[in-house]
């Protein structure tokens, strides 16, 4: 293989493999400034990043070939590579059939509280979201639609945990997060209240003459089960997506997105 120096780990219990698993828990990730991000494509988002950024990569002796030449391209002088057995990499991996590639990532810091927020771009705001699956999710459709900035509501699922990142495809590596309390995020979302489309199953309708001209667009989505909290509701403006059949409503993950493209895809509507 090229690299110029590689690390072989058959151990289970090696200390690279015992960091890989202490980063699946915010505490152990927030320990050593690292972030887990796994398989192919995560990686190849990975090579639009910085380089120095990536700190170590895991590769498996069964790796795909896919995997192998997006390790290739992602290694440099800085950054330690480590050539794992099978059983020692699906160990370390949080998938259950692993592709065989784990990078270590530092992560993006956080926004500071109090900043000025982005003008002129897209922002999204999720409101203590619990899965990292759904998380993840929009934040892939957030990146998709040039949303590069968004506003997390504690208590709330890191963006950073593993199955977040690989949810958005890599995406989550390379998005500004700010984290605010409930009392914080409502505060600033009064101050922001003339670019702010608050999504919930009994707001006014929206069409898409209304959402031409307005890829500035605040989007606020609510928790999983519950939505958002009803001090949000009365004192932000809402909306909802009109539904023509039986079903109540769409999960948060679907509802983001198409609310997303919208407000944030849209040409200047014609005359």
């Amino acid at each position: 293989m090229p690299f110029k120096k590689i690390l072989r780990i058959t151990s289970r219990r090696a200390g690279i493999v015992e960091l890989a698993v202490e980063l699946r828990d915010k505490k152990g990730r927030e320990a050593c400034g690292l972030c887990w991000a796994e398989g192919a494509v995560a990686a190849e988002f990975a090579l639009s990043l910085d380089k120095k950024r990536i700190k170590k990569i895991l590769l498996s002796e069964e790796a795909t070939p896919k995997c192998r030449k997006l390790a290739e391209a992602l290694a440099h002088e800085e950054c330690e590579v480590f050539l794992l057995t099978k059983e020692c990499f699906d160990k370390a991996s949080v998938l259950k059939n692993p592709e065989g590639l784990g990078l270590m990532v530092a992560p993006r810091p956080a926004a500071v509280a109090g900043a000025a927020l982005p003008k002129g771009e897209p922002i999204a705001c999720l409101w203590q979201l619990q899965d990292p699956g759904n998380l993840g999710t929009i934040i892939r459709s957030a990146a998709a639609f040039g949303c590069r900035f968004m506003i997390l509501v504690e208590p709330s699922v890191s963006p950073l945990n593993p199955q977040a990142v690989r949810a958005s495809a890599g995406a989550a590596l390379d998005m500004d997060f700010l984290f605010l309390s409930e009392e914080e995020a409502l505060a600033l979302l009064l101050r922001e209240k003339d670019r702010i489309c608050a999504l919930s199953g009994d707001g006014n309708a929206l069409n898409i003459d209304f959402c031409y001209n307005k890829s500035d667009e605040l989007i606020v989505s609510g928790n999983e089960p519950h939505g958002l909290p009803k001090k949000v509701r009365e004192a932000l403006p809402l909306y909802s997506l009109p539904l023509k059949g039986r079903v109540e409503s769409l999960n948060v993950t679907a509802a983001s997105a198409i609310a997303y493209y919208l407000f944030w895809s849209l040409p200047p509507k014609r005359t």
